[in-house]
C-alpha cells in the first residue's frame, strides 16, 4: 500500500495521530482488577456453565510448546498475570504496542483506530483471575487486509517485572462454534516479548494454533463451544504476552469471533480425565 502524506493537509495529519496515539495512551490501556486475589485463579465450570465452556479441570484441549517442542499433557491455570504487579492490557495488531503501533494506524486514519479500538470488548476480563469471565474479539468488515492482518489483546507487565523462564504465557480461549466450522479464523499465536536495554520490543517465543486445530476443537465437547488452552512453556523471560488472531476470510462480519478468558502465567501439565 503506497501512502502519500505527505501531500495530505497537515491538520488532517494531525487529527489523525492525536486519534491513533489516544487509542494507545487511553483507549487500549487500562488496569485489571483481581477478582482472585494475588494472581490466583477462580472459575473454570467443567459444565459449560458462565465459563462458556472453559474447563480448569485438566479436560480441555492444550497446545503449549517449550522451545518449539509441544508439551505433553493438558493444562490446568493455577496463577494469572497479576501476581507480577499492576499488569495492563492494550488492543493492537500485527504484534505491536505503544509508539510502533502508532505509527502503522497514523497511516490508516480515524475510521480503523475506532474499529480497532472497538474490536476486543472487556478487555481486562483476561486479568481479573476470573476464567468465567470473557474479552470478546469481534472482526469487523474492512478492517483487516493492506497494513493491519490481525486484531492483538496484549497483557503488560509493570516496568522492571518479568516473568520468568521455566513459566507459562498461556491463554484460555473459548470459540463459539459458528466461527470453527465456518473456517472463519486462519491462526491464533500467542507471543512473549522483552524490552530490551533501549526500549525495544524483541520477540522472545511464539506458539500458533492453525485453522486445521481449530477446527479440530470443534469436534471436542459436545454441546460446549469449543476450548483451548494455547501459548508457551517459556524458556525466556517476558514482559507482555500477546494472543492473535487472524482470520481466515476478509470479507465478514463476525461479532463474536474469539473469547479470551485469562492469561496464566503458571499452571500443571496433567494427565487428561
Amino acid at each position: 500500500m503506497h501512502m502519500r502524506n505527505s501531500k495530505m493537509p497537515k491538520k488532517i495529519l494531525k487529527t489523525m495521530t492525536a486519534l491513533a496515539a489516544s487509542l494507545v495512551l487511553f483507549g487500549c490501556t487500562s488496569n485489571g482488577e483481581d477478582v482472585a486475589g494475588g494472581g490466583g485463579i477462580i472459575g473454570g465450570s467443567s459444565s459449560g456453565g458462565s465459563s462458556g465452556g472453559l474447563s480448569n479441570d485438566g479436560s480441555t484441549p492444550t497446545n503449549i510448546t517449550q522451545g518449539g517442542t509441544p508439551v505433553t499433557g493438558n493444562f490446568i491455570c493455577t496463577q494469572g498475570a497479576k501476581a507480577y504487579g499492576n499488569v495492563t492490557t492494550q488492543v493492537g495488531s500485527n504484534g505491536l504496542v505503544g509508539g510502533l503501533l502508532t505509527a502503522l494506524l497514523n497511516l490508516l486514519g480515524a475510521t480503523t483506530v475506532t474499529q480497532l479500538l472497538n474490536s476486543v470488548s472487556n478487555p481486562d476480563n483476561v486479568i481479573d483471575g476470573n476464567l468465567d469471565t470473557y474479552a470478546s474479539v469481534s472482526l469487523t468488515l474492512g478492517l483487516l487486509g493492506g497494513l493491519l492482518d490481525s486484531v492483538d489483546e496484549s497483557v503488560v507487565l509493570p516496568s522492571g517485572a518479568t516473568v520468568p523462564a521455566g513459566k507459562f504465557a498461556v491463554y484460555g480461549l473459548t470459540f463459539p462454534k459458528g466461527a470453527v466450522s465456518l473456517s472463519l479464523l486462519s491462526q491464533v499465536k500467542v507471543a512473549t516479548y522483552l524490552n530490551d536495554s533501549t526500549g525495544t520490543s524483541k520477540l522472545q517465543e511464539s506458539n500458533t494454533l492453525d485453522q486445521n486445530a481449530i477446527a479440530l476443537l470443534g469436534t471436542i465437547g459436545g454441546s460446549t463451544p469449543p476450548a483451548v488452552f494455547v501459548g508457551v512453556k517459556t524458556t525466556k523471560a517476558y514482559d507482555r504476552a500477546t494472543v492473535s488472531l487472524t482470520p481466515g476470510l476478509l470479507s465478514v462480519n463476525v461479532g463474536d469471533a474469539m473469547r479470551i478468558h485469562e492469561l496464566c502465567t503458571d499452571g500443571d501439565l496433567v494427565t487428561a480425565p
